[in-house]
This record gives C-alpha cells, sequence and structure tokens, in this order.
C-alpha cells in the first residue's frame, strides 16, 4: 500500500511538472509568470514600434472574454480606458521602440497620449491582428 502511495505520488509530480511546463511555454520566459499584471504590459507594449499606423476600429478577442483591441492593420493594442475615445478611426498613430507614448495625427489635430502606468492594474498584452481575426 506504501509503495502504491509513492508511485501515485510520482505520477502525480511528474504530471504537474509536465502541465506547469506547457503552460509557462506560452509567455515568454518563465520569469514573467511571477511579474504583476502592469509589469508584463509594460514589456509586451514597450518594444513595439509603430509608424503612422492608421486606426482601422475596433476588434475583440474571442477566445479571451471578448476583450476589445485596436486595429491598425499589423498590430493590435487593447482598448485601455485611458486610450478610449482619445483615438478616432482614420487617426495616424506612432510609437517609438522602448516608449510608453503614442503621438496620434488626426484630421487638424497632433497630440501625444501618454502611457499611465500609475492608474493602470493590467490588461491583456498587444497582439499582431492576424491573431484576432483567426479567432472572429
Amino acid at each position: 500500500m506504501l509503495k502504491n502511495n509513492k508511485i501515485l505520488f510520482f505520477i502525480s509530480l511528474v504530471g504537474f511538472i509536465i502541465l506547469f511546463i506547457y503552460f509557462s511555454s506560452k509567455s515568454n520566459n518563465m520569469s514573467d509568470l511571477f511579474k504583476s499584471g502592469k509589469e508584463s504590459f509594460i514589456n509586451e507594449f514597450s518594444p513595439i514600434e509603430m509608424r503612422k499606423n492608421k486606426y482601422l476600429g475596433e476588434v475583440a478577442d474571442t477566445t479571451n472574454h471578448m476583450n476589445a483591441y485596436m486595429n491598425f492593420g499589423e498590430i493590435c493594442l487593447p482598448m485601455l480606458d485611458q486610450w478610449k475615445n482619445k483615438i478616432q478611426i482614420g487617426d495616424h498613430v506612432s510609437k517609438e521602440k522602448n516608449s510608453l507614448t503614442l503621438f496620434i495625427e488626426g484630421q487638424n489635430k497632433k497630440y501625444y497620449l501618454y502611457f499611465d502606468s500609475k492608474n493602470f492594474d493590467g490588461a491583456p498584452p498587444p497582439c499582431k491582428c492576424k491573431k484576432l481575426s483567426k479567432n472572429n
């Protein structure tokens, strides 16, 4: 009986390790599992570079609670409350690599939209729009 419990424990441990590796492989690296939502978002958002990408409208992520994303053709950014109604369809958005600031150019307007990390808890990460269009 004791031998059976040890075998069952060992099989459970191996199963747990396999599941842990599988789910952690979906993130960029193991340390992402222990980061806050804010840190994870900033790490995904900061390296993105945009050169006058035209805002085409919203698209929903059907696999993730219908989270709204802003569609810029190649890249989709999550619709954050702090960005809502500040970027209009047809506006062109630029962003430098390793920056947290968006530069918006619209009809008769040009302004910067600064990411407010102090009043931010987390959001879905930015992604390639192709990923979302497969879901819709």
